[in-house]
């Protein structure tokens, strides 16, 4: 923690400047300060966090897969087959929104949630 002096004509700073910044400014008793803290907040998940965090990375590491024409195309077909419906029974407008929920739900079934 250390003070803040500011050379521009700004006094208060507060929060992050900048979304890569390690640290954050805040006020106390009048003057600025400048705290870097570890953000661990992410890593501590419940288990049903951890399983629906493990279920977007499947959807994203299969999704980025699709990346030739060929792949495109199909893509495009089996979502005008299936009338723009996922496999959780929702419908969606685009082809990607479509195939990332088919797969988020069909990676869910595959391994369901045991507490």
């Amino acid at each position: 923690m250390s003070e803040i002096i500011t050379s521009s004509g700004i006094d208060k700073i507060s929060g992050k400047l900048n979304g890569r910044d390690s640290g954050y400014f805040y006020m106390r008793n009048g003057k600025q300060f400048y705290r870097t803290r570890a953000e661990t907040y992410q890593k501590n998940q419940s288990p049903r966090q951890k399983w629906n965090s493990a279920a977007f990375k499947y959807a994203n590491s299969q999704l980025k897969l699709l990346t030739s024409p060929e792949a495109k195309a199909q893509l495009a077909e089996e979502f005008e087959a299936a009338n723009h419906i996922a496999s959780n029974g929702k419908t969606y407008a685009t082809s990607r929104a479509w195939k990332f929920n088919s797969l988020i739900y069909d990676y869910k079934q595959s391994h369901p949630f045991e507490q």
